[in-house]
């Protein structure tokens, strides 16, 4: 299927590795212009996606407001951005008591007012040129407040907000621009598999045991019974970044294994 994103800009937050890496290769392969974007690193990272298409490299810290609108003047020097996706974002299992008012902030402005920001500056744009994506890569943590982390689960939350708030404003503009919010489950990502891998050598396992352990435990209701991988999560984004997908707007799509027992 031709997704028709050749040669359309795309921008996606804290892509250098894991989810937002995966997308960044899925849609080089569909033939989208793609920027990348990190704290460090993405240089490296660019040189080596480079070998399936056209990417561009900026460093910075969205997190901050200057670097943030650094980041996204350079952007726009690339020319008019036609597809966002939020995807920076931080996580750490934290009793709840432990969670003091500093690390709450700092999840806040990591994975809160970098959406905010980055939607401020190119969601107007992109109704005005009648075409945009604004794509929120959120969790299916922000449906159920993970008591494990209820700071991360209460940021997924807001993305899953923010996107609807903003689809509702595409109301009778008459222009193909949609925000949607992804919610991907517990996904494969570089930190998990050091994680998994430490935690089956620990207990003097094999790897494939403790996935199967660890969901009949701890996840009995998912579906997949196995972590999801990034690029599982790429393709449902290349979908919803396409001009195909102009029926599915403010929607909060599940890619999440079939976790959460509802049909909505």
């Amino acid at each position: 299927m031709d997704l028709q994103l050749k040669e359309k800009l795309v921008f996606i937050s804290g892509s250098t590795k894991g989810i937002g890496r995966s997308i960044a290769e899925a849609l080089l392969h569909e033939g989208a212009r793609v920027i990348i974007n990190g704290r460090s690193g993405t240089d490296a990272v660019a040189k080596e996606l480079s070998a399936i298409g056209n990417v561009i490299a900026i460093e910075g810290d969205l997190a901050k407001p200057d670097d943030c609108q650094r980041v996204c003047q350079e952007v726009e020097s690339h020319g008019k951005l036609e597809v966002l996706v939020n995807n920076m974002g931080i996580f750490n299992p934290t009793p709840f008591p432990d969670i003091d008012d500093e690390e709450w902030l700092r999840f806040f402005k990591v994975n809160v007012l970098s959406t905010v920001r980055l939607s401020r500056h190119f969601f107007p744009g992109m109704l005005n040129q009648d075409f945009g994506r604004v794509i929120n890569i959120a969790s299916e943590a922000g449906m159920r407040g993970l008591e494990s982390m209820v700071h991360y689960s209460m940021t997924k939350g807001a993305q899953i907000v923010i996107g609807r708030g903003l689809a509702n404003l595409t109301k009778g503009c008459g222009n193909n621009v949609t925000v949607n919010s992804i919610l991907p489950g517990p996904t494969l990502t570089e930190g998990v598999s050091r994680w998994l891998k430490e935690s089956a050598d620990g207990q003097g396992i094999s790897e494939q045991q403790f996935v199967s352990e660890f969901f009949a435990e701890t996840e009995p209701d998912s579906l997949l019974q196995r972590f999801i991988q990034p690029e599982e999560i790429a393709s449902a984004v290349a979908f919803i970044a396409s001009p195909l997908s102009a029926a599915i707007n403010g929607a909060s799509i599940k890619a999440e294994g079939g976790l959460i027992k509802s049909i909505v």
